[in-house]
């Protein structure tokens, strides 16, 4: 087998099938499986995407047994698959053209590639951040102030430190080598974890833009923003304790504080100076205000 593609799905049924057609149309002249793993679905998904793709041989359903998490559903998913290659792919997604076939032919032309991720787009066809350098006192600051960071060229390959996890491909043995997922964290920031292990085994982690894959982003967590977006503050926060030093978490929290409580009080006020766009206003704000408290009175 070529590749595997391995979806996680929770509560997605209808994004995660849309997923996974455009994941079979997307790798000609590979041979290609995709294997979903239902985290224990309230909506039923794993009923209803065997029988959505009944007959088909290139797509298995297994069920994880419960909600265990991201990186451990897509650990799941790797035991139970036979490519060569692995492409980690989100249930809200589409892939164009033939980004699999693309993605698989990059890591074959290149023996030193870790992870490598396509150029990513948001549902407006937008480009979304879909890579990001490693934690520096400077790249945590870009992000609290909500400036942009340096993104690579569209028009070549280029290495980078992390690829986001929502669509993130790499060899097998490489994969295997490393250890997979690190199931500490439930999920965020486990492509972090993935690709730093990746780059201390002397492996190079890259961009490759003409693999081209949409995310729709939050839908497994669509109703909970604020509860998402302090799950994923957690995540950053375990990762820098583990691999940063004292003096990075600590401005990590302070930063936290400082950046997310202006973002709570600015949320609230366009709320009431635009009308039109108050319900999203509020929705950031109580999101900045959770990630407030949390790093004031707990960062845990």
């Amino acid at each position: 087998m070529d590749c595997s593609t391995i979806i996680v799905s929770y509560d997605t049924f209808d994004l995660t099938r849309e997923a996974v057609r455009s994941a079979l149309e997307a790798a000609p002249g590979l041979r290609h499986e995709v294997v979903v793993v239902d985290n224990d679905s309230p909506d039923g998904s794993a009923a209803r995407l065997r029988a959505a793709f009944a007959g088909d041989a290139r797509v298995r359903v297994v069920e994880s047994g419960g909600n265990v998490g991201f990186a451990a559903a897509n650990n799941v998913g790797a035991g139970r698959s036979s490519g060569r290659v692995l492409f980690f792919l989100n249930p809200d997604t589409v892939v164009h053209g033939d980004a699999v076939a693309r993605l698989v032919a990059y890591l074959d032309g290149h023996p030193e590639a870790g992870a490598v991720g396509p150029r990513v787009l948001n549902g407006d066809g937008t480009d979304q951040v879909s890579t990001s350098p490693f934690d520096t006192a400077q790249s945590i600051a870009r992000h609290l102030l909500a400036l942009p960071a340096p993104r690579p060229p569209l028009d070549r390959p280029a290495p980078v430190d992390v690829v986001k996890g929502c669509a993130l491909a790499l060899r097998r043995e490489v994969f295997d080598a490393v250890g997979g997922w690190d199931e500490r964290y439930f999920m965020y920031a486990e492509e972090n974890e993935l690709c730093l292990a990746l780059a201390r085994a002397g492996r190079q982690n890259a961009f490759v833009p003409d693999a081209v894959v949409t995310h729709i982003g939050g839908a497994a967590s669509a109703g909970r923003y604020a509860e998402q977006q302090v799950v994923a503050s957690r995540s950053h926060a375990a990762f820098l304790r583990r691999h940063g030093s004292p003096a990075l978490a600590r401005f990590h929290r302070a930063g936290s504080a400082v950046g997310y409580g202006a973002r709570a009080v600015a949320f609230r006020a366009l709320a009431r100076l635009r009308p039109a766009r108050a319900a999203d206003y509020r929705r950031r704000g109580d999101a900045a205000a959770a990630i407030w408290t949390w790093a004031v009175f707990d960062y845990s």
